[in-house]
């Protein structure tokens, strides 16, 4: 068992790096064997059996191809949760987690009350309403309803494969979130989505410029719809949250988006330029530019339709 480890951790690291090769390999042994790390190395010395042979070699040969693990197995960890992904769906990210816990830790520090998991508040959701626009694995809101579960929590996605993952996720998580299928850049569409105390997204905003320098296992596997946008118009989905959120934010609503790096003040002039009354831009861990909150403390909705 340990020197197929050995052997899939090597065969890893002339297409991925050390640390990362270790991590896909432990992760793609639990897969095949069915043990956790600490079982398999009280049975390192046990062999895997033909068709525990059989699965790695196929698991090997898609990871040699930059298909992402998570694919393979068909599973991805956000916030605790194990959410089930495939090629319909980007793969959730360890600063979009940060973008939940900020959302998180600002609705704490306004002191709403939507964090009780008591039963008999089950059906309590009018406190807080909260939209996440581009929703794929539905993972951002899944993670906001379980950790406030008094709110009410809606996502939408144009993708059809998307809002299927999504509707199977907060199924077999058993988390209630409503999932409709829109296309957010169509006016018209909008209308059929609610209004709220609270935005969220994680939209499109790669130029497609980039692509030349993005790695394979991104480029080659994760749907594109969600990746990238039009090289001469890179906000488009920004100016179509900074003009909608003047349509549906309640008073003193605030929006939250991932933003591309390199884009920040970009982002920033432009909802300061549509009149929101705070625009903040945060770091992720790694030190990036990679999210923006709007406050909209300055008007109410201004278009119920």
């Amino acid at each position: 068992m340990n020197e197929a480890e050995l052997w899939l951790r090597q065969r890893l690291q002339t297409v991925y790096d050390e640390q990362e090769s270790i991590n896909i390999s432990s992760l793609v042994m639990e897969h095949v064997t069915g043990l956790p790390r600490m079982d398999r190395l009280t049975k390192k010395d046990i062999p895997l059996n033909v068709h525990q042979l059989h699965h790695l070699t196929e698991i090997e040969h898609r990871l040699m191809k930059h298909e992402p693990v998570q694919y393979i197995l068909g599973k991805s960890w956000f916030a605790g949760m194990e959410l089930f992904v495939d090629k319909g769906v980007l793969i959730p990210r360890p600063e979009t987690e940060e973008l939940v816990e900020w959302i998180v830790n600002d609705v704490k520090a306004r002191g709403i009350d939507v964090f009780s998991t008591d039963p008999t508040d089950a059906d309590k959701t009018t406190i807080l309403k909260i939209l996440d626009i581009g929703t794929g694995s539905g993972c951002i809101a899944l993670a906001l309803k379980k950790k406030m579960p008094k709110a009410e929590v809606w996502g939408c996605d144009i993708s059809e494969e998307a809002l299927n993952v999504a509707r199977r996720n907060s199924a077999s998580l058993n988390i209630r979130v409503d999932f409709q299928g829109v296309n957010f850049l169509d006016e018209a569409q909008q209308k059929f989505l609610p209004s709220v105390d609270i935005i969220v997204s994680n939209p499109p905003y790669i130029p497609h410029q980039n692509k030349e320098t993005m790695h394979a296992n991104v480029v080659d596997h994760e749907p594109h719809t969600a990746l990238f946008v039009p090289d001469d118009d890179a906000l488009i989905f920004y100016k179509a949250l900074a003009t909608f959120g003047k349509k549906r934010l309640h008073a003193g609503g605030t929006i939250y988006a991932e933003i591309h790096e390199n884009l920040g003040a970009e982002v920033k002039q432009l909802f300061e330029k549509e009149g929101y009354a705070e625009v903040t831009i945060k770091n992720d861990m790694q030190g990036k530019q990679r999210m923006v909150r709007i406050r909209a403390d300055e008007f109410a909705i201004i278009e119920n339709v």
